[in-house]
């Protein structure tokens, strides 16, 4: 067996006892496959028909929905705490032979979604994904936990991760763009000092990750620092793929797995070879994907 394939298996085998409880908003990804027909002649507007054996209209659920879905496969037990009634909406107009997504629109219901109340001593791993939609600004979690937060068009600048700065935090994840705007700087962090001065800065956490797109990721946890390349094979859509990393970097945060970032890049590959969250991380998937590497 390969060195990859072992360390799935034993990850596989750690994570099976866990219980899990997964908080933040449920986003409903809508997939409307049309084709570019130019600009119209009466107004400064593009003009889109309904591709001919396309899609049609494809509806995802997304957002800690889909993290929670991916873990289902590999822990003993999960329990997702979302919005229930009030819809986060996402649809995107997309060509997919050009691999391009045209015009995104957002229905967002996000007043009234109260208080919740969570305690971590009820479960092995509490994760909380905010994507800024307002279900988690009413959250307390009496106890570390593992947290993300994401920025978006809808958010930007307002829900970055030092909002969170006085809660103790067992990890948190972060992309690029996350990233700068934690430090208030665009920084190159392929640089373990730069990564040091964001783990440093109102983080709270003991474990830091960070998503660099195509060039991989990277970790810091105040000794170790790790580099990890990205796993790349053919990429249908990359959307979900920061949240299928950081639902497994959860685990490997919580387990202590010493090589930290290979099975969420890993993951994360694997979730970039279909369309948004068309599908769910499985073991089965997962080890056959890892097949392709050894």
């Amino acid at each position: 067996m390969s060195a990859l394939k072992s360390m799935l298996e034993d990850f596989c085998q750690k994570a099976s006892t866990l219980r899990v409880c997964v908080i933040g908003e449920t986003i409903i990804d809508e997939f409307v496959e049309v084709k570019y027909e130019g600009q119209s002649m009466k107004s400064f507007c593009p003009v889109f028909r309904y591709a001919e054996n396309g899609l049609g209209r494809v509806e995802q659920r997304g957002g800690a929905a889909a993290i929670a879905s991916h873990l289902e496969d590999f822990v003993a037990k999960v329990d997702l705490i979302t919005n229930a009634e009030r819809e986060i909406v996402k649809t995107r107009l997309i060509d997919r032979d050009d691999h391009k997504k045209h015009v995104e629109i957002n229905r967002i219901e996000s007043d009234g979604f109260g208080e919740i109340e969570i305690s971590p001593a009820e479960y092995d791993v509490v994760i909380v994904a905010d994507f800024g939609h307002g279900f988690c600004d009413g959250l307390k979690v009496n106890g570390k936990f593992h947290y993300m937060s994401q920025t978006n068009s809808n958010n930007f600048g307002f829900n970055r991760m030092s909002k969170w700065k006085a809660y103790p935090k067992k990890s948190v994840c972060l992309d690029l763009r996350e990233a700068s705007l934690q430090l208030n700087h665009k920084a190159d962090f392929g640089s373990a000092e730069n990564i040091k001065e964001l783990y440093n800065y109102e983080l709270g956490a003991d474990k830091l990750f960070l998503t660099l797109g195509k060039k991989g990721s990277v970790y810091y946890d105040g000794e170790r620092y790790a580099e990890q390349s990205a796993f790349k094979s053919e990429v249908v859509d990359t959307i979900g793929a920061g949240d299928t990393f950081y639902a497994f970097a959860c685990l490997a945060a919580e387990l202590d797995i010493e090589e930290v970032t290979v099975i969420p890049a890993l993951a994360a590959g694997l979730s970039c070879t279909w369309l948004c969250n068309a599908e769910s991380v499985t073991k089965d998937k997962l080890l056959q994907y890892a097949d392709r590497f050894v």
